[in-house]
């Protein structure tokens, strides 16, 4: 077999693979003489079939056959041999042809894996954020399960700031309406939605008063339709209830899992929730920095193209499905650059691993599934699910690996240290996700 590879553009290479006819002749005539002593023909007895008469029926099927496998079996070693690393599947980019030289010939195209240079991680730059959950943490946190408890009663007056409004609507944009047929519902707490325009209009209405109102709707609204557009809208205020919070008491605490209703209890496990929170937003943002770092210092990376795609076809899929509608094709060109940005960062990563011995921990996998299962009623059933998931499984690996790199880093690079509070990493891991 001999193989040529070209250069094509960017990371595509054209290999050119020539397979001996006499090899491939030869696998054709040994499968044909098997085939003689299996099939039943009329007229000739079992195993006695002429070869004349197999190849003449079935010598074109036998003939593709040994093609197919023969040139899936020569580009795999022409891979191999290439020492190439491919990013997807080889396509063909000539069908084989005999060339009647003595050999049959076709040509694929490969998309492979840039070459990364070494990372000299001493010279890298990173500031990473330590703070502790303190008490005033966990005040806070008891203060919003209260309020996720609060006690909602109807008032006959207009809402002012802390009251739930529940509202019915419907909006024209443009020539369109929002819903085509009766009304949407809405419930909202005042002072907290992010829509004031809607709030201005909900503070100066009465209940069970339809009005007419102009509002702009914010970019981020839960209907598409409506997401930063300008409408026409027809407002009702169905009612105004007024919340109280619900006493640290026994029952209140208990209904929080704590059996013994001891309320020490439920701050230590408040205070661990929110450490593992503290852990898990610090680690994200690591991440970030050390990916923000390494792109700094390779901002030519080419990364392959149908890795891109893939990427910016899910990270579409994934954000039409949290909107409540179907994936659009159209929209995946709008992700490429991000796309492009993560398939980077993850080269990255991984190189870093390979060229530093970094191996998955096992132990660290497992730990990590162990937290997330301690979040469910059944605990054991979810440990068991990502182990019987390889799809899950692989999530998690991946997850580790890039923390065990990141630690890896750590303990080379120069690290300043950022003093923070346990609410600005939280909120800056939020805010660099997203």
């Amino acid at each position: 077999m001999q193989v040529t590879v070209e250069s094509t553009s960017g990371l595509e290479r054209r290999l050119i693979v020539q397979i001996p006819s006499d090899e491939v002749n030869q696998k054709i005539d040994a499968r044909l003489r098997e085939l003689g002593k299996q099939v039943r023909i009329k007229g000739f007895r079992p195993g006695k079939v002429p070869i004349t008469v197999v190849k003449q029926r079935y010598g074109k099927q036998v003939h593709e056959e040994i093609i197919k496998d023969s040139v899936q079996s020569s580009l795999q070693q022409a891979i191999v041999d290439e020492n190439l690393r491919p990013a997807g599947t080889p396509r063909l980019d000539s069908l084989p042809e005999d060339k009647g030289e003595g050999y049959i010939e076709y040509s694929a195209i490969v998309e492979i894996f840039p070459e990364i240079e070494t990372v000299d991680v001493a010279a890298l730059k990173i500031s990473r954020p330590e703070a502790s959950v303190k008490e005033s943490d966990i005040d806070e946190m008891m203060e919003t399960l209260r309020k996720q408890r609060t006690n909602w009663e109807e008032v006959e007056r207009r809402a002012v700031a802390g009251d739930q409004v529940l509202i019915k609507y419907s909006a024209e944009v443009g020539d369109s309406r929002v819903p085509d047929e009766g009304t949407e519902r809405l419930a909202i707490i005042m002072g907290e939605s992010g829509f004031d325009g809607l709030e201005k209009a909900i503070a100066k209405q009465d209940a069970g008063k339809a009005v007419q109102v102009k509002l702009k709707f914010p970019d981020s609204y839960r209907l598409p339709q409506l997401s930063g557009q300008k409408a026409k809208v027809e407002l009702t205020v169905n009612s105004v209830r007024e919340g109280s919070l619900p006493e640290l008491d026994e029952e209140f605490i208990k209904s929080f899992g704590v059996a013994d209703g001891e309320l020490d209890k439920l701050r230590s496990e408040i205070r661990a929730n929110l450490e593992r929170e503290l852990g898990e937003a610090t680690n994200s943002i690591m991440k970030l920095e050390l990916t923000d770092t390494l792109l700094k210092s390779m901002p030519d990376l080419e990364v392959p193209d149908s890795i891109v795609r893939e990427e910016a076809a899910g990270m579409a899929a994934r954000i039409a499905q949290a909107q409540g509608v179907e994936p659009d094709s159209s929209q995946v060109e709008a992700f490429v650059e991000p796309a492009t940005r993560r398939v980077r960062s993850g080269l990255l990563m991984g190189e870093l691993a390979q060229q530093n011995g970094i191996r998955i921990d096992g132990a660290r996998v497992r730990k990590k599934i162990e937290t997330i299962a301690d979040t469910y009623e059944q605990p054991a059933e979810v440990v068991q699910m990502y182990y019987g998931n390889p799809q899950l499984l692989q999530q998690v690996e991946s997850a580790v690996l890039e923390e065990q790199v990141v630690d890896w880093v750590l303990e080379s690079a120069d690290v300043k240290v950022r003093e923070m509070d346990f609410q600005e990493v939280i909120n800056e891991a939020a805010n660099r996700g997203q």
